[in-house]
């Protein structure tokens, strides 16, 4: 019985799920990856179309019933290059900011920041990931992913959210793991995750060459990314990243019920 599982489609996952299709091992482990943008993940893992996904941290304080898949994630300990808002005029002054529709955890990171260090409180809706098209709706926007990162921002005010959130809470930012019902996470699933993250993480100058084709960015700058600005661990001090996350989205009103210790299934 083969296992679906769920992640973005985007540059900083491929040392995540690589394995599955490019190893024997992989291949043979019974478990296929299935791509989605994060909101649309979110609805297959709540439908149980999928058993696990690498979506937004966002995500498991916004579901009850979910654990967490332990020794993996997308993170970043300072900069993140590809998450970031742009703005035409000064934050203070925005009063409208379109939201990139695949992004969740990215949105509520930004409200957060832009509430508690930026006094800005824009009116928010979500838009069509188009830079140009949503900075003719509004006065600020967020892109994330490969969108993202190669946004250009010349005469803009520009906003790394990954580098804001460290500046103000001295912590990296988690912004994807692998969420499940625990029951999904067995021990195969979760040891067969960590297994790609290792096996991935010898991969970046491969991956790299590949990327940069179907991005139309040098391989160069992809491997910079992907060995200067990503973190793929998850260790106490991103589960202390994540909580103080939770926290600050509950006391910012953008959850529904206030969330408890991370969960973290047992591997």
């Amino acid at each position: 019985m083969c296992i679906r599982i769920g992640s973005v489609p985007y540059l900083n996952e491929k040392p995540l799920t690589r394995w599955f299709s490019h190893t024997e091992e992989g291949r043979a482990s019974g478990i296929e990856v299935v791509y989605a943008v994060p909101s649309e993940l979110a609805r297959l893992l709540a439908s149980g179309e999928i058993a696990a996904a690498l979506v937004s941290s966002f995500e498991y304080f916004r579901t009850p019933g979910y654990v967490i898949a332990p020794g993996v994630s997308i993170s970043g300990q300072d900069e993140i290059e590809s998450v970031r808002a742009f703005a035409r005029v000064p934050w203070r002054k925005i009063e409208s900011l379109a939201l990139d529709t695949s992004s969740l955890t990215s949105a509520a990171l930004l409200k957060i920041l832009l509430a508690e260090y930026l006094d800005s409180h824009p009116a928010f809706f979500q838009a069509v990931p188009d830079q140009s098209a949503m900075l003719a709706q509004a006065d600020a926007c967020l892109l994330i992913g490969d969108k993202g990162w190669l946004a250009d921002d010349a005469g803009l005010l520009t906003l790394d959210l990954g580098h804001a959130w460290r500046r103000h809470t001295g912590l990296p930012f988690v912004y994807a793991v692998w969420l499940g019902r625990s029951e999904n996470l067995t021990p195969h699933l979760t040891q067969s995750l960590c297994t790609a993250k290792a096996w991935g993480l010898t991969q970046f100058n491969e991956i790299a060459q590949e990327e940069a084709t179907r991005i139309g960015t040098t391989a160069a700058r992809c491997l910079h990314y992907l060995t200067d600005v990503m973190d793929y661990d998850l260790g106490e001090e991103h589960v202390q990243a994540l909580e103080m996350f939770g926290a600050k989205a509950w006391t910012n009103r953008l959850l529904t019920a206030e969330p408890g210790a991370v969960q973290i299934a047992v591997d």
